[in-house]
């Protein structure tokens, strides 16, 4: 008699340690699959803000209004300069410590880091002509090419 009850209670407690098991094997699966859509996440969102970065250099670059575009150093840090035709004043943009920053003044002032603006995050930042009319602009993400001619 003592028996039967030790396998009674054994087919009693079976379901609930299988119900546990599969409870446990669903969280898993929950917090795994989260933490991979996180990872996605953080990814798309950093690759999406460099693809904005280097769309907006090209825009600038478009939106010279015939002035200069060069690429130049600003105080040691690769940049490209953007006249802005006759004004006098200049878009730079340049690479600060793993950071695209820009600056709008005149074209001969020198850039102030401290007050310029983040655009984005890139340690690869090089501009060159492969044509008169052809500039090439490479980032972490790829390489960029703007027609500069009118």
């Amino acid at each position: 008699m003592e028996h039967m009850s030790k396998t009674k209670s054994m087919k009693d407690i079976l379901p609930g340690i299988t119900i546990a098991v599969l409870f446990l094997v669903i969280l898993l699966l929950v917090v795994f699959g989260a933490t991979s859509y996180q990872h996605g996440a953080v990814y798309q969102k950093s690759n999406d803000e460099l693809r904005v970065a280097c769309s907006y250099i090209t825009t600038s670059v478009k939106n010279s209004n015939g002035g200069r575009v060069a690429p130049t150093e600003f105080n040691g840090y690769p940049g490209i300069l953007i006249e802005d035709g006759d004004t006098g004043f200049a878009h730079k943009i340049f690479l600060k410590d793993g950071a695209l920053m820009e600056e709008y003044n005149l074209t001969g002032a020198n850039v102030s880091p401290e007050n310029a603006a983040k655009i984005g995050e890139t340690s690869v930042f090089e501009i060159n002509y492969l044509s008169d009319e052809i500039l090439e602009v490479k980032t972490d993400i790829g390489t960029s090419y703007v027609h500069i001619g009118e």
